[in-house]
């Protein structure tokens, strides 16, 4: 499986043929980054926000489309790949118009949690599917999403081999969130490595005995 981070929250999950996006920005309403204009088998959005999580006007058609919130309990099974789906909230308040999800995908015997735009603390019956995944893709940047001092403990419960951080301030975009430095300066023991380009490539039997995080450039 090979994993590409377009920039912000968005994602190019690539399995024996087939492409999966997640979360596609547009541009260049979401700042500099460039459009994501490429072709895919597979669109999947968190929530919707069609500035920063969910826009599908420069992505090659055709393409599925799964929009998580719209999910059953059971999740769905696509082009041989198992998505599931978490109800919670961006804000800590969990105002009904805040509600995002915790996307999950089962892919090539990895299980992979996108935590999304996740704003708060996970009750037991939220947090017990998430436990045991291999890959969690984390924003990064602090509020509107969660606060960075709550992600140890929600690591720690989660228990993966490898974080990718996104959602954060970079040159490309300006919100007022924090750069990624921060984040790891939360986790002072976890090993960061630093990949040059916006891809690394993950199978069942390359992941770490322990926990790392993968930073990655953006690809746009």
């Amino acid at each position: 499986m090979r994993i590409t981070w377009y920039g912000h929250a968005a994602f190019l999950i690539e399995t024996c043929g087939t492409r999966i996006i997640l979360d596609p920005f547009r541009s260049p309403d979401a700042g500099t980054y460039a459009p994501i204009d490429e072709p895919a088998d597979l669109v999947v959005v968190s929530h919707e926000n069609d500035r920063y999580h969910s826009h599908l006007g420069q992505i090659h058609l055709p393409y599925e489309v799964v929009r998580a919130l719209n999910l059953p309990v059971e999740g769905v099974e696509t082009h041989g790949i198992r998505i599931r789906a978490i109800h919670v909230f961006e804000t800590p308040e969990r105002l009904p118009e805040d509600e995002v999800t915790i996307v999950q995908l089962e892919i090539e015997g990895l299980r992979i949690a996108f935590l999304g735009d996740l704003g708060h603390v996970l009750d037991p019956m939220e947090l017990a599917p998430l436990v045991g995944a291999d890959i969690v893709l984390v924003a990064a940047g602090g509020p509107p999403t969660i606060e960075l001092a709550l992600l140890p403990a929600l690591i720690e419960a989660i228990g993966p081999k490898l974080m990718l951080p996104m959602h954060y301030k970079n040159d490309k975009i300006n919100l007022k969130i924090l750069p990624v430095e921060r984040f790891f300066e939360i986790f002072p023991d976890v090993p960061v490595d630093h990949v040059p380009g916006s891809s690394f490539e993950v199978t069942v039997g390359s992941l770490p005995e322990s926990v790392r995080i993968v930073s990655l450039q953006p690809a746009r």
